[in-house]
């Protein structure tokens, strides 16, 4: 099982850096008003509301010349300073589609580049964390990787050995996040937290169930913070993707399959979730969840078929209360997106 696919920022687009960054179709160019031939000076009425359009302007003519990442978070470490909060966040925000446009080509010269004999085993000597820097006799591929670090791209390797260039969102956060909104900032955070290490790869956890506990509450804590905020079908998506492997991704590491009861230790990492978060609407689903777990005295599934498998369907409630998860989530925060003066 691959990563969860709709989370963005593991998205690879199916557009080139040259298609996808200089095509003259920019849907993400700004037009100025017409009519309008002149900015006020700073200082001067309406001078605020038209910087920052500007801004916006030469943003969108710099990623549509772009060729790399780098030259467009160069505009950005020269100008997000100009910037109020409300513009910055929308330059951040576009930031991220660029990456979606840039991100396919970076992607496929990097494939060409590793179909070079001995570039791949130079790479992974290197071994995690990687250090561009260390790389002998080969300056040419240094200097390439070193360039895509500069536009705040950082390379990973998939479950299945394979490397890919994915945004470094803690490069974004430590750079950008202070002249954003709390809202972008918390955002900001969420990916970065993903970005650092993600959660999920071939079938199973690659994170402890209390640090998987942890960033779930940090979504909970942006969806209900920021009821209409900038991303929050994003992290909404994100949080879903959590619950449902905190909850039902049992492989491995969660089922005594003598018994086919719930391990001790993830029954009371549930538990503990409970006591130390009782007014989070994860606590509450958990709650529930416990509850029929309880009902069964922990056994989660049936014994397998013998000859076919030793684990097999779920118990009927369980059963139930996993199909069930996505209605509970949406009827929890569609109550906090809903309420009197949100936004």
């Amino acid at each position: 099982m691959k990563r969860a696919g709709r989370m963005a920022v593991q998205t690879l687009l199916v557009v080139t850096v040259m298609t996808g960054c200089g095509s003259g179709d920019n849907s993400l160019t700004v037009k100025e008003p017409q009519g309008q031939t002149t900015s006020p000076q700073p200082g001067t009425p309406g001078s605020e509301p038209v910087r920052g359009k500007d801004l916006l302007k030469q943003l969108d003519m710099t990623a549509s010349r772009a060729k790399e990442a780098r030259e467009i978070t160069a505009f950005l470490d020269a100008n997000l300073q100009k910037a109020d909060v409300k513009t910055a966040d929308r330059m951040l925000l576009r930031l991220e589609q660029y990456y979606d446009q840039l991100l396919p080509g970076v992607n496929a010269n990097f494939k060409r580049m590793l179909e070079q004999p001995g570039t791949a085993e130079k790479l992974r000597e290197l071994g995690f964390p990687l250090d561009f820097n260390k790389i002998q006799n080969d300056d040419t591929l240094k200097q390439w990787l070193l360039r895509q670090t500069e536009g705040k791209l950082a390379l990973d390797m998939s479950g299945e050995g394979d490397f890919y260039w994915k945004i470094d969102y803690e490069a974004l956060k430590k750079a950008y996040a202070s002249f954003a909104s709390d809202d972008v900032k918390a955002y900001l955070a969420i990916r970065a937290s993903e970005s650092n290490k993600s959660f999920f790869d071939d079938g199973r956890l690659l994170i402890g169930r209390s640090e998987l506990a942890d960033r779930m509450l940090q979504a909970e804590n942006y969806l209900t913070s920021y009821p209409s905020g900038h991303r929050r079908t994003e992290i909404k998506a994100l949080y879903v993707d959590y619950m449902e492997q905190y909850i039902h991704g049992y492989r491995y590491d969660a089922i005594d399959e003598s018994t086919m009861k719930l391990l001790p230790a993830v029954k009371r990492s549930y538990e503990q979730l409970v006591k130390q978060h009782p007014d989070t609407k994860t606590a509450q689903i958990v709650q529930d969840y416990l509850e029929e777990i309880n009902r069964n005295k922990d056994v989660i599934y049936h014994p397998g078929k013998k000859g076919e498998s030793i684990i097999g369907d779920p118990k009927r409630n369980i059963g139930e209360f996993w199909s069930g998860l996505r209605g509970r989530i949406d009827a929890a925060f569609q109550a906090t997106k809903q309420q009197p003066g949100a936004g």
